[in-house]
C-alpha cells in the first residue's frame, strides 16, 4: 500500500500554518486515517511534548521543556513568557487533574505548580501533596510518584510508587502489597498483592487497574474489593499474546493500549467491564517517540505528544475517494453515469462497482475524451464524443457503432413529454426523431453548456453566454436577463418551479416562477466557480467547487430570497477531512450523483469523493469566549473584566480565544463596539489570522464589545460573550473640568445678574424720583382742579340754583293769575337742565378723580330712577312724551348710587332730546344669576346701524363716515365708561326711526315689592 496519505496543507495562518505532508510507512500505513504534524516550524516552542490535557473551558494544553502551552487548535499555540519571572527553571515534567475541582496542574522539574484553567497559566504556591491526599507518613520518605504511562524511565523499579486514581486520590503499590483509604474511613487499608512490574498499574474513575495481559485486568475498589474484569471489543482482533504497552495520561484521566502499529482506548462499561476502540492503525509510536495521548471524542481527533517530534493530531477520513488503480495513474473525473447492473461509469472507460473497486474497459480506454454517457432512446448507451457518439450495450460488453455527432453535443436531456434532446459546443439544440433515427435541429444558441427541463413544454439551455428558456412547441426562445454574459455550469431541478444555477466565476442563483436570486458568496469567494448542486434528506444543498466543498441550509437560502439581511452560512470541506484536492470537476451531466445507498458522489481532479452526507458531523466551536490579549500601541496591557486605556491611543489590538479544532473557515466571529449613546451597528468579522480586532479611534467613556461566535448551522446558533473596555476622557470631558467650568459660568451668570441688578435699581431710583416729581405735579393740578370745582359749584352752581328757584316761583304766580306763557315755561325748564346737567358733571368729575376708591352701598334703584324723571318730567310733557317707571319697589342693587344717577340722567336727557310725542320706559328684568337687566327705552328716532356696532364695541373705534360727534352724542360715550366704573355691563338696541332701549347688568341685592 502506498505510504503517502496527504499533501501540504492549505493555510490561512501563515503564522501557525499546520499542513499535510508525506509521510514513510514507520509513520502510517492506513490511509482511512489524516494526520497533522505540528513541530517548532509550525510555532510549537519545543519539540519534546511530555503530557497533553484540556482546561475546564476546553482548551488543549501541552508541556514542554518551554513551559505549558496553549494549543487552541489549527496551528495556533500560545507561550506564557510572563511565567519565567516566577518560574525556575520552565523544563515540565508532568501534567495531571487533581484537587477539589479536578483542576489542571502542570509541574516543573523543581515541583513548582501552575495552575492551568479558564486558558490562563497561573503559578501556584500549591504543592503536589495540596493536590492529591497525601498516605501515611510511614511511606513518605521512599515514595515515587506517577502521573503518565509510559514511564519515562521503565528501568528504574522504586519500593513505593504513588498512583493517582484520577478523582483526587491515590494507590500506593510496592513489590508486595497495594495500599489506599477505603471510603468513608480514615485508616488505610493494605492488601497483599505480589508483582514484579509497577508500571502495570494505573489509576482509573477512582479504581486502580493492573494490565497484564491484553484481554483482562485486575481492579482494585476502594470498597476492598478485587475483581478481575475482561476487556472487550477491537482488541479481541488482536492474539491474546500480543505484546501491547499502556498509554495512560492522568491529565485527561483517558486509558489508551498500544499494540501491533495500532491505539485502542479503554473505556469501562455500565456493568464494570471494559471496551476497546481502535483510535488509529499503521502508526509507529516507537520510531515517533510517542509519549503521550489524549483523544477529544467531540471532534474524533487523537492528540499524540512526541518526545523529539512535537505535535500528533490524528483524526478519521470522513470522504471516501475512488481511484481508478494503478493501470490508469491518470484520476481526473468529470461525468457520472449509473447503469443498471450497478456499475458506476466514468469518463474514459473507468468503471466501479458497488464496493469502490474499479474496473478499467479497455475498449473504451483506447476511445477519445468521453464528455457525456446516457442511456439512449434505442435503449443503448450512448457515449458522446468531440464529433461521435459511441453506441455500447448497457452491459458493457459490446461496442454496437458509432455515429456522426454534428452538434459536437456534451450534453442531453428528455423533457416531460419523453422527447431527448442534445447540444453541446455548436450551440445547437436537436431533437431525436424516432420515426428517422436522426435529429431535428431546433434552435441555434451559443455554445450550450447545460440542458434541463423545465415544464410545460419548456426547457432551460445553459450556454457559455446566459441562459434560456426555449419553448418546445413553438421552437421559440427567450434570454433571461439576469445571466448575460455568465457561463452556466449546471441545473439542479429540485421541483418544475424551482431550479438552482450554478456558474463558472459569477456564482449560484435560484430560478423561481420566474425570479432570480443571486446568493452571496462564502467569505473566501471559493462558491464563484461552482459545479455541482446536490440536496440532501436533512434540506441541506451541497455545492462542489475549485475550492472544496461546501454545505448551505435549503431554508436559509430561501429566507435570504425574502429577507437579504439573512445572510446564509457555508460550512466548508477541504481536504483536511479526507479527500485528495480542494478542486472538484464540472461541465458535466450528470456531475454530482446520489447512489443507490444513499452516498453522494462528485468528481474531482484526484478521484471520485464520495460520502455519506447524513455521517457527516459537522464540526463548529462550541467552548467559550475569552479575552486573551490586550495590545495598546504595540504593548501589552494586563487582561482584566474591563479594558482601560487613554484617550490620546493610536492603535488598539483586542485578541478574542476559544478553543476549536475543526476547519478556520468555519470558525464565525464577530463582533460590535456599542455604548450608551450608539445603537447597534453591523457585526463586523474579527481578523481571521488570529482572532483579533482593533480600534483606531473611539469616543471617551463605557463601551462594551459584544462577541458571537456561530456554534452551529441554524441562522440562531451562537454563543455570545461581553468585554468592557474604558476609555479615559479628555480633559475638557472630565468631571472636574465640567464642575469647574459650571462653577465658572455660574459665576458669571451670578455676576452678570448682580450687575443687572444694580442698574435696575439705579434706574428705579432715578424713575421713582421722576415720578414723586410728577406725582407732586398731579397733586398740585389735583388741589387745583379740586379748587376749581368747588369755585365751579359756588360760583356757577349757586348762582344757578337761585335763578332756577325764582323761575319756579314766578311759574308759580303765573299759574295762580292764570297767565303762564309757554316761553316763560320753557325757560324754567331749560335753566333746570342746564343746572341738574352743571350738578352732574361735578359729580362726573369727582368720580373721575376718586374712581380708584369708589364705594359700592346696596341702592334702591326705583328711587334713584324716579328722583331723576322728575326732573324730566316737565320737559317730556312739553314734547309730549310720557315717562314710566317699571321698577318694582324695593328692588336694591350693589352699586354706587351717584354713577347709576349720572348715567340714568344722561339717558333721560337723550330720550327726551330724541323723542316727540313718544313713550319713554325705564324697565328691570330678573336673572337667573341674582343679576337684573336694567334698561331705558325710548320710541323716539333711533340710531344707525353703525352707531349701534360702534357702542356695543368693547374698545372705541374710529367713527362711521356717515356720522358725526354731534349725531353720535357725547352722553352716551359718558354713560358707556361710567359703565365700565360700577362694572355694569351695556348693551344697546335699535331701530332707526323705531326707537331705543339701553340695558345694563346690575347685581341684585334682593327685590321686594310694596305696595
Amino acid at each position: 500500500m502506498t505510504s503517502s496519505i496527504a499533501s501540504i496543507k492549505n493555510s490561512i495562518f501563515p503564522a501557525f500554518a499546520a499542513f499535510f505532508f508525506s509521510l514513510n510507512a514507520t509513520l502510517a500505513a492506513d490511509e482511512t486515517f489524516i494526520i497533522d504534524h505540528y513541530t517548532d516550524e509550525h510555532g510549537l516552542p519545543q519539540n519534546s511534548i511530555k503530557g497533553i490535557g484540556q482546561d475546564n473551558l476546553g482548551f488543549l494544553w501541552l508541556i514542554s521543556e518551554k513551559g505549558p502551552i496553549r494549543y487552541d487548535g489549527n496551528g495556533q499555540f500560545r507561550t506564557f513568557d510572563n511565567l519565567s519571572a516566577s518560574l525556575r527553571t520552565d523544563r515540565m515534567m508532568a501534567l495531571y487533574q487533581g484537587g477539589p475541582g479536578g483542576e489542571l496542574w502542570a509541574q516543573a522539574e523543581n515541583d513548582t505548580l501552575v495552575m492551568l484553567k479558564d486558558g490562563q497559566a497561573v503559578t501556584s504556591a500549591d504543592t503536589f501533596w495540596d493536590v492529591f491526599e497525601k498516605p501515611g507518613p510511614a511511606l513518605a520518605e521512599t515514595l515515587v510518584t506517577t502521573t503518565r504511562l509510559p514511564a519515562p524511565y521503565p528501568e528504574a523499579l522504586p519500593e513505593c510508587l504513588f498512583i493517582p486514581d484520577g478523582t483526587g486520590s491515590g494507590f500506593v503499590v510496592s513489590k508486595d502489597s497495594i495500599s489506599f483509604t477505603p471510603h468513608h474511613q480514615k485508616t488505610a487499608h493494605r492488601c497483599y498483592f505480589p508483582n514484579k512490574n509497577p508500571w502495570g498499574f494505573v489509576g482509573f474513575q477512582g479504581k486502580l487497574l493492573y494490565l497484564n495481559q491484553l484481554r483482562s485486568c485486575v481492579v482494585f475498589h476502594r470498597d476492598n474489593r478485587i475483581t478481575q474484569e475482561e476487556i472487550g471489543g477491537d482488541l479481541l482482533s488482536l492474539p491474546a499474546n500480543t505484546h501491547f504497552t499502556i498509554y495512560w495520561n492522568t491529565a485527561s484521566n483517558q486509558l489508551f493500549v498500544y499494540a501491533e502499529k495500532k491505539l485502542y482506548r479503554l473505556t469501562e462499561d455500565g456493568n464494570g467491564g471494559f471496551s476497546s476502540t481502535l483510535l488509529v492503525s499503521g502508526l509507529d509510536f516507537k520510531k515517533n517517540a510517542i509519549t503521550t495521548a489524549h483523544y477529544m471524542p467531540s471532534q474524533g481527533k487523537l492528540f499524540l505528544g512526541s518526545a523529539t517530534k512535537g505535535l500528533f493530531v490524528v483524526q478519521k477520513r470522513h470522504f471516501n475517494t475512488l481511484h481508478s488503480g494503478v493501470d490508469y495513474p491518470n484520476n481526473t473525473f468529470y461525468n457520472q453515469t449509473l447503469l443498471p447492473n450497478g456499475l458506476l461509469l466514468t469518463n474514459e472507460g473507468r468503471a466501479f462497482d458497488r464496493k469502490g473497486q474499479p474496473h478499467l474497459l479497455p475498449f473504451l480506454q483506447e476511445k477519445k475524451h468521453q464528455y457525456h454517457q446516457v442511456i439512449g432512446p434505442d435503449g443503448n448507451l450512448w457515449i458522446f464524443q468531440w464529433d461521435t457518439i459511441l453506441l455500447v450495450s448497457p452491459q458493457l460488453n459490446q461496442l454496437i457503432g458509432i455515429r456522426q455527432n454534428p452538434a459536437l453535443a456534451k450534453f442531453s436531456d428528455w423533457d416531460e413529454n419523453s422527447n431527448f434532446w442534445i447540444g453541446g459546443d455548436a450551440g445547437i439544440l436537436q431533437k431525436y426523431q424516432a420515426d428517422r433515427d436522426s435529429f431535428l435541429t431546433m434552435g441555434s444558441f451559443p455554445a450550450i453548456t447545460y440542458i434541463e427541463d423545465r415544464g410545460l413544454q419548456e426547457l432551460y439551455v445553459g450556454t457559455e453566454n446566459g441562459l434560456f428558456v426555449f419553448n418546445t412547441l413553438h421552437c421559440t426562445k427567450k434570454e433571461i436577463p439576469e445571466f448575460a454574459g455568465k457561463t452556466i455550469r449546471s441545473i439542479y431541478k429540485e421541483s418544475a418551479s424551482r431550479h438552482w444555477i450554478t456558474t463558472y466565476q459569477q456564482g449560484f442563483f435560484l430560478c423561481e416562477n420566474g425570479e432570480v436570486t443571486a446568493f452571496p458568496l462564502d467569505k473566501n469567494g471559493y462558491l464563484a466557480t461552482s459545479h455541482c448542486m446536490l440536496e440532501d434528506a436533512r434540506g441541506f444543498l451541497w455545492i462542489s467547487t475549485n475550492k472544496g466543498l461546501f454545505k448551505v441550509n435549503k431554508q436559509q437560502l430561501l429566507a435570504y430570497k425574502k429577507d437579504q439581511t439573512k445572510v446564509p452560512f457555508y460550512f466548508y470541506y477541504d481536504k483536511r477531512w479526507g479527500f485528495n484536492t480542494n478542486e472538484f470537476n464540472g461541465g458535466c451531466k450528470p456531475c454530482a450523483i446520489k447512489l443507490p445507498d444513499g452516498n453522494f458522489s462528485f468528481p474531482s481532479l484526484d478521484g471520485l469523493v464520495q460520502f455519506t452526507p447524513d455521517a457527516i458531523n459537522d464540526h463548529f466551536p462550541s467552548g467559550d469566549i475569552i479575552l486573551d490579549g490586550v495590545i495598546l500601541d504595540k504593548k501589552n496591557l494586563p487582561t482584566q473584566d474591563t479594558i482601560c486605556i487613554p484617550q490620546d491611543f493610536s492603535r488598539l489590538d483586542i485578541k478574542i480565544a476559544t478553543p476549536f479544532y475543526g476547519s478556520p473557515h468555519n470558525m464565525e466571529i464577530e463582533y460590535i463596539v456599542t455604548s450608551e449613546d450608539k445603537p447597534k451597528g453591523n457585526w463586523l468579522p474579527l481578523n481571521g489570522a488570529d482572532n483579533t480586532l482593533s480600534i483606531n479611534e473611539l469616543s471617551s467613556g463605557s463601551h462594551d464589545i459584544l462577541v458571537r461566535m456561530r456554534k452551529g448551522m441554524d441562522a440562531r446558533d451562537f454563543n455570545y460573550a461581553t468585554f468592557h473596555l474604558y476609555i479615559q476622557p479628555l480633559f475638557h470631558e472630565t468631571t472636574w473640568f465640567t464642575l469647574l467650568l459650571c462653577t465658572i459660568l455660574g459665576l458669571a451668570i451670578w455676576l452678570i445678574i448682580a450687575l443687572r441688578t444694580r442698574f435696575i435699581l439705579n434706574q428705579n431710583r432715578l424713575l421713582v424720583h421722576k415720578v414723586n416729581e410728577r406725582t407732586h405735579i398731579l397733586k398740585s393740578q389735583y388741589e387745583w382742579q379740586q379748587r376749581l370745582s368747588t369755585s365751579i359749584t359756588h360760583d356757577i352752581k349757586a348762582p344757578l340754583n337761585y335763578v332756577v328757584k325764582a323761575l319756579g316761583n314766578i311759574q308759580d304766580i303765573a299759574k295762580a293769575e292764570g297767565f303762564l306763557p309757554r316761553e316763560m315755561e320753557q325757560i324754567y325748564l331749560s335753566i333746570k337742565n342746564i343746572y341738574h346737567y352743571s350738578n352732574n358733571l361735578t359729580k362726573l368729575a369727582k368720580l373721575m378723580l376718586t374712581s380708584d376708591v369708589l364705594e359700592f352701598t346696596d341702592v334702591p334703584l326705583y328711587q334713584v330712577a324716579q328722583r331723576q324723571i322728575d326732573i324730566f318730567k316737565s320737559a317730556a310733557e312739553s314734547r309730549g312724551n310720557t315717562v314710566h317707571n317699571h321698577v318694582p319697589i324695593g328692588t336694591i342693587v350693589h352699586s354706587n348710587a351717584d354713577v347709576l344717577a349720572v348715567i340714568i340722567h344722561n339717558l333721560l336727557d337723550n330720550a327726551t332730546k330724541f323723542t316727540q310725542n313718544g313713550e319713554i320706559e325705564i324697565d328691570v328684568a330678573y336673572r337667573a344669576d341674582m343679576t337684573i337687566l336694567f334698561s331705558i327705552s325710548d320710541t323716539g328716532v333711533g340710531l344707525y346701524p353703525e352707531q349701534i356696532h360702534y357702542y356695543n364695541e368693547m374698545n372705541k373705534e374710529k367713527l362711521p363716515a356717515r356720522t358725526d360727534e354731534k349725531s353720535i352724542g357725547f352722553g352716551l360715550l359718558l354713560v358707556k365708561d361710567m359703565a365700565r366704573f360700577i362694572n355694569a355691563e351695556m348693551s344697546l338696541h335699535s331701530v332707526l326711526g323705531g326707537g331705543t332701549t339701553v340695558s345694563f347688568i346690575l347685581h341684585m341685592v334682593h327685590a321686594k315689592s310694596v305696595d
